[in-house]
C-alpha cells in the first residue's frame, strides 16, 4: 500500500476519512454535479499552465500504471529535458506527481510549481507543496524553490488567454519548510492506522468540511436527522458541543435554559411548537416600500474560472438568462418575459436589450437575495458604459424579498432555519418547490449552460437542456410573486 499526496492530505484531514478511502471505497457517493464542476474546471486550469513552460514534457502515464510513470520520469530526467509536467516520484511509500517541475539552469536543483484553481495562498496548499518537496528531496530532487501558481484575480480577458498575466507565482518555500520535519512522523502514523483491520474511532465535527467536504459525510452523519443541532443559526461548533457531549441531535431535544442568541431562540420555538413564528406588523412595515408596477426578476450565471469572453475576469459571475414577471396592479395578472443566451456568444449584450425592453421606467423590481442581482447590474454597468445610467437605475430600483425571511419576521418550522427560496416556497406555497424538476438548482443550470456552451449535447439533449432551463428560471420568479402574495395574504394588506 502507498499513499498519495491527495491521500496524504486526507489523512491530515481525518484519519478515518483515509482508511476508509483505502478500505472502503465501495461507500463513496457519486460524485455532485458542483463538484464535478470543481474537478473539471481545475483540469482546464492545468492545462491552460502548461502552456507558460513552452517545450515541457508530460509524463503521460495515469494512475493505473504508477511504475512505468516513474520510470518515464526517469527516462526524461536522463534525457535532459528541463520542464515536466506530471512527474512521478515515490520516497519513504508516498507517491507525487507536481504539476510542473522546473530544472534549475546550471544547478541539480528543481523548483517546484503548484498549480492551484484558486486566486489566494491556504493553510492546505501549503501542507500540498510540503509533501512535495518531502518526497521529491527523498528521491533525489534538490527544490530550490516551492511555488504556487495562483490565478490573477485582476486579471481581464482581451482576447486569446494569455497563460503569463493569467496566473501569479507565489514562492512559499519558507511557508513550506517547517512542515518537512512533522511529515515523516505523520506519514508512519498513517501507515500504522491503515494496516490496522478496524476503522479509527473518530466524532464528526468541524474537521468534515474544512478544508474540503468529506466523501464519507453521508456515512459517519447517518445517526444525525435531517434537521439538527448543527443547523442552529449562525451556531459555531463550541457552541453545539456541550448539546453533543449529551447525545442531544434534535433541535426539539434542546434543553430550555441553553444559551441561544435570540434568533436562535425563535428557531427552538418554532420546531418545538410546530408552528410559525410571524410579525405582521414588521411584514406590513416592510411592504409598504415596493411600488407596483411589480417586476419579479431572476438571473442564472457562470462563473468559469477561465473567463469565457472579453472583458471578463476569472470567476466572474456572468449572467446568462433572465427571467421576469411583471405584474402592474395589486392582485393582477402576472405577465411572463424570459431571455436566454444562444451559449455561443457573450450572453450580456443580449441580456441588457432584454432588461431595458422589458422593464419600464417606474415601479419595484423584486429579486431574491437581491444583492446578487445588483451586483450584476453594476457589473454589466460598467462593461457597457453605453446603458450604465439605465442600468444603474435599475439597480436602484431592486427590493429584497428574501428580507422578510433573512430578518426573521416570518419563520416556519418547515424552513429548518434556512432562508433561501428552495427552503422558504414550499413551505409558502404548497406544490411550488422544485421538486422533479430537470433542473432543481442553481448550479445544474450553470452546467447545464456550460455544456451547451462546450458543444457537450446532441440537438435533442440541448433542446430538453433549454427547456428545462427556462422551467427552473421561471419558477424562481413566479415562485416569487406567489411569495409576494403569501407575504401580503399575512399581513392583511
Amino acid at each position: 500500500m502507498r499513499l498519495s499526496k491527495s491521500k496524504y492530505i486526507r489523512g491530515l484531514q481525518c484519519h478515518k476519512s483515509l482508511w476508509l478511502y483505502s478500505h472502503r471505497k465501495d461507500l463513496i457517493p457519486e460524485a455532485p454535479p458542483a463538484l464535478q464542476l470543481i474537478f473539471d474546471q481545475g483540469h482546464r486550469v492545468g492545462e491552460l499552465a502548461w502552456k507558460r513552460f513552452p517545450g515541457g514534457s508530460l509524463i503521460k502515464d495515469d494512475h493505473d500504471h504508477i511504475p512505468e510513470a516513474v520510470e518515464s520520469t526517469k527516462a526524461a530526467v536522463s534525457a535532459g529535458k528541463d520542464i515536466l509536467f506530471e512527474a512521478a516520484m515515490m520516497h519513504d511509500g508516498v507517491l507525487v506527481r507536481p504539476d510542473v517541475l522546473v530544472r534549475v539552469k546550471g544547478r541539480r536543483s528543481w523548483d517546484l510549481i503548484e498549480v492551484k484553481g484558486a486566486t489566494e495562498v491556504k493553510d492546505v496548499y501549503l501542507e500540498d507543496v510540503g509533501i512535495q518537496k518531502y518526497v521529491l528531496e527523498g528521491a533525489g530532487f534538490p527544490i530550490r524553490k516551492a511555488c504556487l501558481m495562483l490565478v490573477n484575480n485582476e486579471y481581464v480577458r482581451q482576447g486569446d488567454v494569455d497563460p503569463q498575466e493569467f496566473f501569479v507565482l507565489s514562492d512559499v518555500t519558507r511557508e513550506a519548510a517547517p512542515l518537512q520535519a512533522e511529515i515523516p512522523g505523520r506519514v508512519r502514523a498513517m501507515f500504522a492506522m491503515l494496516a490496522c483491520k478496524e476503522v479509527p474511532a473518530m466524532d464528526i465535527g468541524p474537521h468534515c468540511h474544512d478544508p474540503y467536504d468529506c466523501d464519507f459525510i453521508h456515512h459517519c452523519w447517518e445517526h444525525v436527522p435531517d434537521y439538527s443541532v448543527f443547523d442552529l443559526c449562525r451556531a459555531r461548533y463550541e457552541k453545539i458541543r456541550p448539546l453533543l457531549d449529551q447525545s442531544i441531535l434534535r433541535i426539539k431535544d434542546i434543553p430550555a435554559g441553553f444559551p441561544l442568541t435570540n434568533t436562535q431562540e425563535l428557531q427552538v420555538m418554532v420546531e418545538k411548537s410546530r408552528k410559525p413564528h410571524i410579525d405582521g406588523e414588521g411584514i406590513a412595515e416592510a411592504l409598504k416600500e415596493p411600488a407596483h408596477p411589480l417586476y419579479y426578476l431572476d438571473f442564472e450565471t457562470i462563473n468559469p474560472a477561465i473567463p469565457p469572453y472579453d472583458g471578463l475576469k476569472p470567476f466572474q459571475q456572468t449572467p446568462f438568462q433572465a427571467s421576469l414577471h411583471v405584474q402592474e396592479k395589486p392582485g393582477g395578472p402576472l405577465k411572463h418575459h424570459e431571455h436566454l443566451g444562444d451559449a455561443k456568444t457573450d450572453p450580456r449584450p443580449g441580456l441588457v436589450r432584454f432588461l431595458l425592453d422589458n422593464i419600464g421606467p417606474s415601479g419595484s423590481i423584486l429579486a431574491y437575495n437581491a444583492g446578487f442581482e445588483g451586483g450584476r447590474l453594476k457589473e454589466m454597468a460598467e462593461a457597457f458604459p453605453k446603458h450604465a445610467k439605465r442600468l444603474i437605475s435599475l439597480r436602484e430600483r431592486l427590493w429584497d424579498l428574501a428580507g422578510p425571511f433573512r430578518n426573521r419576521l416570518y419563520m416556519h418550522p418547515e424552513f429548518k432555519g434556512r432562508w433561501s427560496i428552495k427552503a422558504v416556497l414550499p413551505a409558502m406555497v404548497p406544490g411550488m418547490g422544485y421538486e422533479g424538476m430537470a433542473i432543481a438548482e442553481g448550479t445544474e443550470a450553470s452546467i447545464a449552460y456550460l455544456n451547451l456552451m462546450e458543444g457537450k449535447l446532441s440537438k435533442a439533449e440541448a433542446q430538453k437542456t433549454i427547456a428545462a432551463l427556462k422551467a427552473y428560471c421561471g419558477q424562481d420568479t413566479l415562485g416569487m410573486a406567489k411569495l409576494w402574495e403569501a407575504l401580503r395574504k399575512i399581513a392583511a394588506i
